[in-house]
């Protein structure tokens, strides 16, 4: 093939490939300046400095290969060990301030809020290495399984930005464009988004207003602190196998007990949500409650609500005596 060929068939974003001048960012330029009256020139000179991100979009049109583990497994080894829940201590007490000042707003405890941002981000130790500009931009103007909602969510981002006085180009977070250090796209920190710093903005890249955003979020989906979350399921049958399981799997105590699952004695609701999850060759089983449900609201995966819930429970420690290392460390496990 000759080499001019070979130019033309060569990835566009390897020629600096400038998104202000694609017909399709222009059209959107014109849409945002027609419904939400921003500068057609401020926006061509941000979209001009946007840059391509090609494995971003890869994670989304099903080419790129060794994805992020989101195993059962993967969150137990990193998230739910005594290592972790001792950085989760040291976060509770560099940002008490914050936490008091969150429980006095919003009545909600520093432990689940200390959950929440652990396993968003570790503390903001991850969840920043993209501009959320060149993401969203990448994801919206190119074929993907979720392109529409991502051109949604740049709208919000550069609603976002101008509304805290924000250059959109400065906000960081992850490939899919969730910000801060508790990953929040621009859609919900629209919603969520709170100033608990009291510098006059809402800032997703600040800690104490990621902790306000949290609380808030708990807040308003009427999170009750006295309820357990989780706890260990009891049981007696291979039949908990046939049994549905996740945010959406609610049984009453006696449809659980037919599958030969078992609620604790102490355990208030007359059902709970029935929660399984294999770790190799065999299953972790839990029940969630109420608390439980409002985790899946914010993320629908049940790794994700499981570790935030059991994490949230050992940061309780001794004070509450449901929560022991051996729910934490030695979960329920039924052999295959």
């Amino acid at each position: 093939m000759k080499p001019l060929l070979i130019l033309l068939f060569l990835p566009f974003f390897l020629f600096g490939f400038n998104y202000a001048e694609t017909k399709k960012v222009q059209h959107f330029i014109s849409y945002m300046h027609k419904h939400h009256g921003f500068s057609s020139s401020y926006l061509k000179g941000i979209f001009a400095q946007v840059a391509h991100q090609q494995e971003t979009l890869e994670r989304y049109n099903g080419t790129r290969k060794n994805a992020t583990d989101h195993s059962w497994h993967r969150y137990k080894s990193k998230i739910l060990i005594p290592e972790s829940i001792t950085l989760g201590k040291r976060f509770m007490y560099k940002y008490s301030h914050s936490l008091k000042l969150a429980k006095k707003r919003y009545g909600i405890d520093k432990e689940i809020i200390t959950a929440f941002i652990r396993v968003e981000s570790k503390f903001g130790l991850f969840g920043g290495e993209y501009r959320v500009l060149d993401s969203l931009t990448t994801l919206a103007f190119n074929p993907n399984r979720k392109q529409r909602f991502f051109k949604s969510e740049l709208i919000k981002a550069l609603l976002l930005a101008r509304r805290e006085h924000i250059n959109p180009l400065n906000l960081r977070g992850s490939f899919a464009g969730a910000m801060g250090c508790v990953q929040q796209m621009p859609s919900i920190y629209l919603k969520y988004g709170v100033d608990l710093d009291g510098n006059g903005k809402r800032d997703p890249n600040s800690m104490s207003d990621c902790i306000g955003s949290i609380a808030k979020f708990l807040n308003r989906n009427h999170w009750r602190n006295n309820r357990p979350i989780v706890s260990k399921a009891r049981v007696e049958s291979n039949k908990f196998l046939n049994l549905r399981s996740g945010y959406r799997s609610y049984y009453t105590l006696n449809t659980l007990a037919n599958y030969g699952i078992y609620a604790p004695s102490w355990w208030r609701e007359r059902g709970a949500y029935f929660i399984r999850l294999r770790d190799g060759n065999s299953y972790d089983t839990y029940l969630g409650d109420a608390n439980y449900r409002i985790i899946t609201r914010y993320n629908a995966s049940k790794q994700y609500a499981l570790s935030i819930a059991l994490y949230a429970n050992a940061l309780k420690g001794t004070s509450n005596k449901r929560v022991t290392k051996e729910l934490l460390f030695r979960s329920s496990t039924q052999s295959l």
